[in-house]
């Protein structure tokens, strides 16, 4: 558990030891919700932000909360953050943390959410459960670098469509946090972009959580794809959540 000796204000950070606590404290934020995988946290409120890992993995430390609030948040904690932690902040805080201390490695991210069925696809009908040699083979040209593969113990299943050749679309639900189905490694085949298909199983899988009861349904999308962010505009997927994931570099103060 981290000790935060220096205060900026003379207030030290709330610590938050659950995620009731985590999430009261972000007024159940999607995104936090979304997150919150494990019961067991370590975490911190303050200048209306949270910042918390889990303690049973590897450190890594995710925020919420204006930009301003969490670099007054982390600047409260540096003391005890290590140089080198992988963080995610909202886009924007690196810029305000103080001048010894810079973000490293940046990538830029969104997170996207809905909490009500997207419009029906023209192709939605054609989507179905697929298998993962199908989808190994089309991720191997459409996406080599998916964030979930086959053999991915966060992956519950895979949704796709099929053509003459194959598989030529698909997504997975990683789905991990109670009530919020999560989306990842959504792919067309590159001869088949431009026909809907993407929308089609990303509708299609979104539709089932919901239908099975999740209240909300997440996925992230990198800042530079722009096909991707009006796809998800269309399907009505709020886009009110921007971050930045680097690591700290902890340079010794003047």
């Amino acid at each position: 558990m981290l000790a935060a000796r220096h205060r900026v204000g003379g207030v030290a950070p709330t610590v938050l030891t659950s995620a009731a606590e985590l999430l009261v404290a972000s007024g159940h934020d999607p995104y936090v919700r979304g997150r919150l995988i494990r019961p067991g946290i370590e975490g911190w409120a303050g200048h209306d932000s949270v910042a918390w890992r889990f303690a049973d993995t590897e450190p890594y430390l995710m925020t919420w909360g204006t930009p301003t609030s969490v670099a007054l948040l982390l600047e409260e904690l540096l003391p005890e953050l290590r140089n080198g932690l992988p963080v995610n902040v909202p886009r924007g805080t690196a810029a305000l943390l103080p001048a010894w201390v810079a973000l490293g490695d940046q990538t830029d991210w969104d997170f996207r959410w809905t909490d009500v069925p997207p419009p029906k696809e023209r192709r939605e009908d054609e989507v179905v459960d697929v298998t993962d040699d199908e989808v190994r083979a089309l991720l191997a040209v459409a996406n080599p670098d998916a964030a979930a593969r086959p053999g991915d113990g966060r992956v519950r299943r895979w949704l796709g469509i099929r053509g003459g050749d194959g598989l030529v679309a698909c997504a997975a639900d990683t789905t991990q946090a109670t009530g919020v189905g999560h989306l990842s490694s959504i792919a067309t085949h590159p001869d088949r972009r431009g026909e809907g298909l993407g929308a089609a199983v990303t509708a299609a899988l979104s539709r089932r959580l919901l239908d099975e009861g999740c209240d909300l349904v997440t996925l992230g999308l990198y800042a530079s794809n722009t096909a991707g962010r009006a796809l998800y505009d269309r399907l009505g997927m709020k886009d009110d959540h921007r971050f930045t994931s680097g690591k700290l570099q902890i340079r010794s103060r003047w």
